[in-house]
């Protein structure tokens, strides 16, 4: 009565797999910690965003008087740098040259929106690597498999057996199924990081144009009120005839 063979447990593949697969190995551990990375800093940026927003969005509506707007721009510019981070300098910029014009003050903003955009998409390449490289050692694995399975078929010539070759072949074609375990999954995840990289982008372009609106706003009402004549007083004329 034949007995049950044990299955190979998977160190046994990783053997069979040989240096290659170490290697596949050690992209997979590099790539989950770039995922990790990136999924913890991008919902830290995108809480770190909404909450300069809404700070900063307060002492952009400053009061018309110049000391009350000289306390809130040092508040917002206080906030801006208590930030530190390429966010926290593009709102800085915006507060420090709101006097220019919206045109100038865009042209401006861009570079310092690049720097967000930058430190958005970090890491991205290095994990579209590992998503290319892996696959690409194990066709490699496997072809150095297939060498050696025919030069050992070659050396042993009619001695050759099903069994021999057959085992030289499945242990060549174990590096590309693990290339492609490793590739699969972090693909779809790359996609899916590069969509909410994306998204953020988006998020942090609508939230810039949001406060340049509200500085312009402030700026044009406060230019407004100073060129009215007498604004916040009683004609003279009003006075002359009351008074008669």
């Amino acid at each position: 009565m034949p007995t049950q063979v044990d299955s190979p447990g998977i160190l046994y593949f990783i053997e069979q797999g040989g240096v290659l697969m170490y290697l596949i190995i050690l992209l997979s551990i590099f790539a989950l910690a770039i995922v990790l990375v990136k999924f913890w800093g991008l919902w830290r940026f995108r809480s770190q965003l909404e909450q300069l927003s809404q700070r900063l969005s307060l002492h952009a509506q400053g009061p018309g008087h110049d000391s009350g707007k000289e306390a809130h721009l040092a508040a917002a510019l206080q906030i801006c740098g208590e930030d530190n981070s390429p966010l926290g300098r593009l709102f800085e910029t915006a507060f420090l040259y709101r006097a220019e014009g919206r045109t100038e003050l865009t042209h401006r903003l861009e570079r310092f929106g690049g720097d967000v955009v930058a430190g958005l998409e970090s890491y991205m390449t290095a994990l579209a690597s590992v998503v290319g490289v892996a696959p690409m050692l194990g066709f490699l694995g496997t072809i150095i498999g297939l060498v050696e399975a025919f030069m050992s078929w070659e050396t042993l010539g009619d001695q050759i057996t099903v069994g021999v070759l057959a085992g030289g072949i499945y242990k060549a074609m174990l590096t590309t199924g693990a290339g492609l375990c490793v590739a699969i999954p972090y693909f779809l995840l790359y996609n899916h990081l590069t969509m909410r990289v994306q998204a953020l982008t988006r998020l942090t372009e609508a939230r810039t144009e949001e406060l340049l609106d509200t500085l312009t706003e402030t700026k044009a009402h406060t230019a407004a009120s100073e060129a009215m004549p007498g604004a916040g007083q009683v004609p003279t004329r009003e006075l002359t005839r009351h008074a008669v």
